[in-house]
């Protein structure tokens, strides 16, 4: 097989040179680059991550202590006690028949009462309250199921 050949302006003809390598280096750092970039997609998806427990859950959880979660309960009835001076509040959730003393400062929910299943995100020591930096409160589905009527 002949050489590819090239025709100049003035009528010569030319053999093609080989093509050129791109040099190691830049090989090497682009996949640094590459390297980086995975490792602060990683890093930053373990640092936002926050497990979703139950009351139970957390409290069978070895190493939630470190982390930040949240929690999903029912509000217990006769237990919210409210501080407006400081805006907070303390309530207890409870989900399988386990409780959970939680404090919350910040605004509540209108939607806020017993009886209204809740999650709070935030630190748990092992021991004393949840301390939630989140409430959010479930709004209850107002649709039914609704039958067609003949007219």
């Amino acid at each position: 097989m002949q050489p590819a050949l090239n025709v100049s302006k003035d009528g010569q003809r030319k053999t093609a040179q080989p093509r050129k390598r791109v040099p190691l280096s830049f090989i090497l750092a682009g996949i640094a680059i590459l390297g980086a970039m995975i490792y602060l997609v990683y890093a930053n998806t373990q640092s936002s991550a926050v497990y979703y427990l139950t009351v139970p859950e957390l409290h069978h959880c070895s190493d939630c202590v470190a982390r930040s979660v949240r929690v999903s309960g029912i509000v217990e009835k006769n237990t919210i006690k409210r501080n407006d001076q400081t805006q907070s509040v303390s309530f207890s959730i409870t989900d399988s028949n386990q409780t959970l003393p939680v404090t919350y400062s910040g605004v509540v929910p209108d939607i806020f009462k017993p009886g209204v299943q809740v999650v709070v995100e935030g630190h748990y020591t092992g021991s004393g309250p949840f301390e939630a930096q989140t409430l959010l409160a479930k709004c209850p589905s107002k649709f039914q199921s609704a039958t067609p009527t003949a007219k």
